[in-house]
């Protein structure tokens, strides 16, 4: 932390504590499992050989009744750990300090005993092609992460903070109680009871917090001290049992069924809230009764924020990724613009003690007030490159589109990075199918066949097909082939993950997250097997650019200025352009995407419209269909790696165009040409979320009234979303020369944001290469 920690404030305490008692578990994985403490190594144990003994001894136990069965043993045997300096109430001590709910193979966390247990056995070979973790990767890689793992998205998840907050627990085992009264099959049946055996638990862990306290009381002899446990122990009385009763148990709520949740159900919960809107009726109503004040709030704040920076190690790794974030602004429920004193606090204590987490998800609209983007453009321009701004003008109607109602969309959050959700009532699975269209570019394109290693002899069924140059004899042929190739591919990836999605519901069933979201109690259903009230999942788009721009290639050098056959094209791609440096650059300096081309931009918008109308046509396992997105993440450089040659010019192994962003490689010099291109996309098609990145250089003194007028302008033109990355690029490499001068420089990278000086050097040089726009 920055120096603003110097004095021994009760902030500067809580952070010392936290730092204490989570370096004696050292953060990393490898070295987890000995520095456990010895009670919570015990805990551990029993929890895990209790819930093995009633596995072995009623093999026939419905899963659902098995993970609520479990979620009593954690409650009833975890060792709660409440830091002295915090009238929050968090830690179970069940899983690694940077972990936030997902299993891991490496180390062992009781709520993920079913799902590594009863994990799914064996390769599915219709993967091969699509994984670039499996061993013919070097030749395919068209997906990333989802089949991976699971083929089930074990993270990106939001609980139903505001019909909680509405309800509290209580409410929720009322609604099963009330249902389990009405006429329903022995399946569903099991799933209530699981559902309220699962909520009861959880209320169990709030008193295990309340009693811990008690105990401590006696002891406390610091003033401080004393009111934090005094605190715990009144608010743990009441939450999550029932609705909070002042602005103080508003946040710890959130922050308590966040960080407990997660553990219990070994699901990566990310979203810790909308706070400024579901807080802010509580927050009015203190004040006006004068047991809050301005400043109290933003201790308060400070410390609720403060755990998910301390304890992921956020500021020591070399991929701080936490996948813990906020949604701030944007509008309620009727459509009102949300900007309060909550708002400003959040972003005013996440600046001045220079945090990374909870990522800044900030919500804007045409109706957005001054003030609010002032602010957040003040904190970008001195360096606090935290912000993802989405444009609810374009998200809220994306959502509309694909079913949701008005209401429902306008509650719409983010599950870790940008990826979209509407809170409560689905999870849309946003980030676990990365779809890499340049390499199905490549392989359609390249007259090179694809040699899969070992019996992968089905798998070659699902590989794209390829373009036989006789047969394409102008470009529309050859588009309408290119789009049936990939079509083809990402219908066959969709239908590997929907296979293993189907599995996973019978093998880690989550009863406690899924009471928490609409739909599941009515349907006496489990989330995981489509209970929610919505069941669409994500497929994320990588590689928008590098696809427009080899298209245009071709359109231009082959079918309409008819200086390259379409057969000597495709032996340049095929050769990875060897010896073919000049063709090379001639392509390059075609036409692109990006630089405000009218044709180019057409070009791109039928594109999107035609992948978006087939999208949604896609079936996944939860009975419904995917949403498009081109959310994505750090694929566009690790994806690039393991992808081929591809028409624009790009060679084998370079990084792709970042999101909607045009490619760096032959950059557009406007910004207002970058709008231009992407404001030709109608980006309502794509509910899941597109980001466009923007590096803007620091040494260049932009005025907070230019950067307010951008991204209005982004906002009118029908943006998305926008990120800024203020740098200064001497500094950047500065940096890299003396690392510990340069301790306090943060970056974002993609989803998330990182200390320059702790990032591997290939993403450090990936950023300075980065293209620099003015404003």
């Amino acid at each position: 932390m920055k120096a603003v920690f110097d004095n021994k404030t009760s902030v500067e305490l809580l952070c010392r504590e936290m730092k204490e008692y989570y370096t004696d578990f050292n953060y990393s994985l490898e070295d987890f499992e000995k520095n456990i403490p010895a009670a919570d190594r015990k805990a551990r144990e029993k929890i895990l050989s209790s819930i093995a003994g009633i596995s072995n001894s009623k093999p026939y136990m419905p899963q659902p009744l098995l993970k609520a069965r479990l979620h009593e043993l954690i409650a009833d045997n975890f060792v709660p750990r409440i830091f002295t300096h915090s009238p929050f109430f968090f830690e179970m001590g069940m899983r690694h300090p940077y972990n936030w709910g997902t299993p891991n193979d490496s180390y062992i966390q009781p709520g993920s005993w079913l799902h590594q247990h009863f994990a799914i056995k064996g390769p599915i070979v219709e993967l091969a092609p699509f994984n670039r973790h499996s061993k013919p990767s070097e030749q395919t890689g068209i997906t990333l992460w989802g089949i991976v793992n699971s083929g089930f998205d074990i993270d990106h998840h939001c609980l139903g903070y505001t019909k909680l907050l509405r309800t509290g627990i209580n409410g929720i085992i009322n609604e099963v109680k009330k249902q389990q009264k009405s006429e329903l099959s022995e399946k569903q049946q099991v799933e209530l009871e699981a559902m309220l055996i699962s909520c009861q638990a959880l209320i169990r862990v709030a008193e295990r917090f309340r009693e811990k306290a008690a105990e401590m009381l006696p002891q406390a002899k610091d003033s401080d001290v004393r009111e934090n446990l005094e605190m715990i122990c009144q608010a743990a009385s009441n939450i999550p049992a029932n609705p909070p009763e002042n602005f103080y148990e508003g946040l710890a709520m959130l922050l308590f069924l966040r960080e407990t949740v997660g553990p219990l159900e070994s699901m990566g919960i990310s979203v810790m809230g909308h706070p400024d809107r579901m807080l802010a009726s509580l927050y009015e109503k203190d004040i006006a009764r004068g047991i809050l004040t301005y400043e109290k709030a933003e201790d308060l704040i400070a410390k609720w924020m403060l755990p998910s920076d301390i304890r992921t190690f956020a500021r020591e790794r070399e991929w701080p990724e936490t996948s813990s974030c906020i949604t701030l602004g944007g509008c309620d429920e009727e459509g009102k613009v949300v900007w309060n004193d909550i708002t400003r606090i959040f972003i005013e204590m996440h600046r001045k003690y220079d945090l990374m987490n909870p990522k800044l998800n900030c919500r804007m609209s045409a109706a957005s007030p001054m003030e609010y983007l002032d602010i957040i453009s003040e904190c970008v321009l001195q360096g606090h490159n935290n912000f993802a701004l989405l444009n609810d003008d374009i998200l809220i109607p994306a959502n509309i589109r694909y079913g949701k109602t008005e209401k429902d969309a306008r509650r719409y959050v983010n599950g870790g990075c940008q990826e979209t959700m509407c809170e409560g009532v689905e999870h849309s699975a946003g980030a676990y199918y990365y779809f890499c269209m340049p390499q199905v570019m490549h392989l359609f394109f390249s007259a090179r066949n694809v040699d899969l290693k070992g019996n992968y002899t089905e798998a070659r069924k699902v590989l794209p097909p390829k373009m036989n140059p006789e047969e394409v004899n102008s470009f529309d042929i050859f588009y309408r082939q290119f789009l049936t190739a990939l079509i083809h591919t990402m219908k066959q990836g969709a239908k590997c993950l929907s296979a293993r999605g189907r599995v996973y519901r019978n093998i880690n069933p989550c009863p406690l997250l899924s009471s928490m979201l609409e739909g599941c109690i009515e349907n006496a259903l489990d989330y995981t097997a489509g209970g929610a009230k919505y069941n669409l999942s994500g497929i994320t788009l990588v590689g928008l650019g590098d696809v427009i721009n080899s298209l245009n290639a071709v359109k231009k050098a082959v079918f309409e200025e008819k200086w390259l056959s379409l057969a000597e094209f495709q032996q340049a791609v095929s050769s990875n352009w060897e010896n073919l440096e000049v063709l090379r650059q001639r392509i390059i300096r075609l036409p692109r995407y990006g630089h405000g081309n009218r044709e180019v931009d057409e070009l791109a918008a039928r594109f999107c419209a035609d992948i978006a109308a087939t999208v949604r046509q896609i079936p996944n396992e939860r009975g419904e269909y995917f949403q498009p997105s081109f959310f994505v993440y750090w694929s566009f450089y690790h994806m690039g790696v393991c992808t081929g040659a591809t028409p624009d010019g790009r060679k084998q192994g370079e990084m792709f165009c970042q999101g909607v962003a045009p490619h760096r490689v032959n950059a557009p010099q406007s910004l207002t040409d970058v709008f231009r291109s992407v404001s030709t996309v109608d980006f309502r098609d794509f509910p899941g979320n597109a980001v466009l990145d923007i590096q803007l250089p620091a040494s260049r003194g932009i005025p907070v009234e230019a950067m307010v007028s951008c991204i209005k302008t982004f906002c009118k033109l029908g943006g998305p979303t926008l990120q800024f990355n203020c740098v200064d690029i001497k500094k950047l490499k500065a940096a890299q020369e003396k690392p510990e001068e340069h301790e306090d420089l943060i970056v974002r990278v993609a989803g998330m944001s990182a200390r320059f000086v702790r990032l591997e050097k290939h993403v450090q040089d990936e950023i300075i290469q980065r293209a620099l726009y003015s404003i």
